[in-house]
């Protein structure tokens, strides 16, 4: 008697074709996880997430560009909307002194802030800080959305806040 026999049956088949989907999918997981934690203890990446919620604080002890001893751009700790007249003292600031900002912020890192009106005209509302040089290295850049009230009239623009840190 010849028997044949059947090498591959079709649940085998399936069963490998699952395997292998699994095992993608595990090692795609494995890597997104990995990259994650990578990206969370990094000392840049957590600096600039720290400066990026300073950000939303009030000035202090108030929004008086002349009496501000700490840099925020919120109205209050209750309004979050950023102060259109504090972001144009901390321009004028920072223009003034390179260092203002670090110091300010308390970071080692140099950075700079770029507020964008997406709704209209101007479309920069105002650039605190110094562009990175084209040779900085280890460049982290946060993008966050933000209301701003211009308090002399009242008007209300949403923003783009961008945040870059770098060494």
């Amino acid at each position: 008697m010849n028997f044949k026999g059947q090498y591959f049956s079709f649940d085998a088949i399936i069963a490998s074709v699952i395997f292998v989907l699994a095992l993608v999918a595990l090692f795609s997981y494995w890597h997104s996880v990995k990259a994650y934690l990578d990206y969370q203890s990094d000392p840049l990446s957590r600096e600039v997430v720290r400066v990026s919620n300073l950000l939303f604080t009030p000035p202090s002890p108030s929004s008086d560009c002349a009496s501000m001893e700490r840099l925020g751009f919120s109205k209050s700790w209750d309004d979050r909307r950023l102060d259109l007249a504090v972001i144009e003292c901390a321009e004028a600031k920072a223009s003034a002194d390179p260092t203002w900002l670090n110091t300010e912020f308390g970071t080692p890192y140099k950075l700079s802030i770029e507020f964008t009106n997406l709704t209209g005209t101007p479309a920069r509302l105002a650039y605190v800080g110094a562009e990175p040089p084209p040779d900085a290295t280890d460049v982290v850049k946060m993008h966050r959305l933000a209301t701003v009230v211009d308090g002399s009239t009242g008007a209300t623009y949403l923003a783009a806040v961008d945040l870059k840190m770098y060494k």
